[in-house]
């Protein structure tokens, strides 16, 4: 592992230096796709990913392992919150990646629109994780809608991250909270991955394979008739949907529907 990140970070240095910009955007997918498969993540693919550049991928976010899959699996650069970019060594490996690292704070909103528009309109696709933090990997908390506002006329693909089976059986939320790493959610699941996170990477190499489904959903964008907070809910409500499906909790998601109606 301590090798395949200097060579990333090597390669991806001379790649900006030179201006290599072929490699620059297509040294990551080999990277991360090596990173997946020393975790054991075995990304299963369903659907296609939207070839028209630039395009917003929406995703939910159970852990850093997302980075990983999603790298492997889509082209573009992705959005994270300001303090990864202090991270020792993936802090770094992410600046090479061209990542956005934005603040969470009101007074930056407007700033932070704009710096996801100029990058969507210069540099290409973005990845993006719309509810603000990781969960437990069994539910999608609510998309903030605040970014959307950046990608108006952009195209926008919701994509379902589900660890669904770990070694070809369905998986426990026992075995789940191997690859989850999250912070306390009163209002969707109380609870809290307390694992530091040097000692949840390393677990993570040790674990057998994992199967993580990717449901790449019908894309979407902002107009005039459709606000970007109709948008973000609609990603939301894609992206959940493909998430029971993928744990098979569609029976259970039916019925809390039901309830509420």
């Amino acid at each position: 592992m301590i090798v395949w990140i200097l060579i990333g970070a090597l390669t991806m240095t001379v790649a900006k230096l030179l201006r290599w910009r072929s490699l620059e955007s297509a040294f990551p997918c080999l990277f991360h796709g090596v990173v997946a498969r020393l975790f054991g993540l075995q990304p299963q693919v369903s659907g296609e990913p939207i070839s028209q550049v630039p395009t917003l991928f929406v995703a939910n976010h159970v852990s850093y392992m997302d980075v990983f899959v999603l790298g492997k699996v889509l082209r573009g650069s992705f959005v994270a919150k300001a303090e990864v970019a202090g991270w020792p060594v993936f802090g770094k490996l992410a600046g090479l990646q061209n990542t956005l690292f934005l603040e969470r704070r009101a007074a930056k909103a407007r700033e932070q629109i704009g710096v996801v528009a100029e990058h969507l309109a210069e540099r290409g696709n973005l990845i993006m994780f719309p509810e603000g933090t990781s969960t437990a990997g069994d539910y999608v908390a609510k998309f903030r809608s605040s970014l959307f506002a950046a990608t108006e006329g952009v195209v926008i693909q919701p994509v379902t991250v589900a660890y669904s089976h770990y070694r070809g059986q369905p998986m426990t939320a026992a075995q789940r909270e191997f690859y989850a790493w999250y912070l306390p959610d009163p209002v969707n699941a109380p609870g809290v991955n307390n694992t530091p996170f040097l000692a949840h990477f390393l677990q993570g190499l040790g674990l057998g394979p994992a199967t993580v489904q990717v449901i790449l959903h019908k894309p979407t964008r902002i107009t005039a008739e459709f606000s970007r907070k109709a948008c973000a809910q609609a990603c939301e409500d894609a992206v959940r949907a493909g998430l029971m499906r993928a744990l098979g909790q569609e029976e259970n998601a039916r019925a809390e529907l039901a309830a509420d109606t």
